[in-house]
């Protein structure tokens, strides 16, 4: 809990300094489900630090908090009755990120370092995990989006958390169509200690709830050993 406890008190600290810092910042959250209960949801924001400092140039910081239920297999006739054996896995983290974002026409780059904190908890037990239990470990984040046509945009994402292995890096490839959406496919490649899955999709995005938000759907399939499914999914922002 001391680690749950120090990544709180650098958001807190974080949230306190933007008080008086009103604009420019986004508000983010999503949600993806998958077969029989696994999901992952999360909210983030982006809050750029006072000064001469926005969005898509200075300096930023990253806060954020996820839930993420997932399966994998196990095979370990010395442990469990069933092989393979199912192991239902649930994890929530919280994240606080310092990062730094550069824009120059249609290039745009941004870089985070922070700390990871995580609770993973399984059933039934899986004494050969290598994440189990809570964890506070560095974690590094890189997003580079650029036009690669004149009717194609590029958006990447890639982090790594030290200790626990995990990484996790997408990919979209959008055009324009219609009244401003955004279509085009996407690719996840994802996974830590325990295990590795890959998702192929396809994300509608540019769609505008209100005038400061946007909202994107995806759907598509994830392959995992033991564990493959279709998901769907929605991403939210706000800007506030």
């Amino acid at each position: 809990m001391r680690a749950a406890r120090l990544v709180g008190c650098a958001m807190a600290a974080v949230l306190a300094v933007q008080t008086a810092h009103a604009g420019g910042r986004l508000l983010l959250a999503g949600v993806e489900k998958r077969r029989q209960g696994e999901h992952y949801a999360y909210v983030g924001a982006l809050l750029p630090l006072p000064g001469d400092n926005r969005l898509g140039q200075g300096w930023v910081t990253r806060l954020w908090a996820d839930s993420n239920r997932y399966g994998y297999e196990v095979s370990n006739p010395a442990l469990y009755l069933r092989d393979p054996q199912p192991i239902d896995a649930r994890a929530r983290g919280l994240e606080a990120a310092l990062g730094y974002h550069v824009t120059r026409g249609g290039l745009a780059v941004a870089g985070y370092a922070g700390l990871r904190y995580v609770d993973t908890r399984f059933t039934p037990e899986d004494p050969g995990s290598r994440v189990s239990g809570t964890q506070l470990w560095p974690k590094l984040q890189f997003e580079l989006a650029n036009d690669v046509s004149s009717r194609w945009r590029s958006r990447n994402i890639a982090s790594y958390t030290f200790g626990l292995e995990h990484y996790w890096v997408r990919s979209h490839l959008v055009t324009t169509v219609g009244d401003g959406f955004e279509l085009g496919p996407e690719l996840v490649l994802m996974g830590d200690r325990d295990y590795r899955a890959t998702k192929l999709g396809l994300t509608l995005g540019g769609l505008k709830p209100t005038a400061d938000s946007s909202l994107a759907l995806r759907a598509g399939r994830h392959f995992q050993q033991g564990a493959s499914s279709f998901y769907v999914g929605l991403d939210f922002a706000l800007d506030f």
